[in-house]
């Protein structure tokens, strides 16, 4: 179990809306929640903030890295900005999705995270069968999470 790591949005959102928030808590001692990530679920109406701020293990951070900040808000989107400084001033893992913004974080030398790779972790530490990572796969394409089909071929193969 690895003790801490940065969080952006959408892995977030697709656990809670999962409601297997232990996806990550059995991983992380902590995760932390940028501010500017904290906001944006808190803005979305179905229920994962509430499920997410309440937890124990998720703390919400702001970044004081304001350069950094301010050279990737015109790159990227709100929230992935800041947990991208948040896990630079800190040298801590990334969970991140989106290309682009995982493109910026490997550019920065981050260690980066995504959903499909925490569902391989799972798997590998006897939390989730084979059977189960499929079909938590099957239910994050359902609610339109996009990967490649080389990404999916990869996940599947690593399993």
């Amino acid at each position: 179990m690895s003790a801490a790591i940065i969080s952006d949005s959408s892995s977030l959102i697709m656990v809670g809306k999962l409601e297997r928030l232990d996806l990550l808590t059995n991983l992380f001692q902590q995760i932390i929640i940028p501010q500017r990530v904290a906001e944006e679920i808190t803005a979305k109406e179905d229920g994962v903030a509430k499920h997410v701020l309440t937890h124990p293990l998720f703390v919400i951070s702001a970044t004081t890295n304001h350069a950094l900040l301010a050279l990737l808000d015109g790159t990227l989107d709100y929230g992935e900005a800041e947990a991208i400084a948040l896990a630079k001033e800190h040298q801590m893992i990334l969970l991140v999705d989106e290309k682009k913004a995982r493109k910026i974080a490997k550019n920065m030398h981050l260690k980066i995270i995504g959903l499909l790779g925490v569902l391989i972790l799972n798997r590998n530490h006897g939390y989730l069968t084979k059977e189960e990572a499929i079909a938590l796969l099957e239910q994050v394409k359902a609610m339109d999470f996009r990967l490649s089909a080389k990404l999916e071929t990869d996940f599947l193969s690593r399993l």
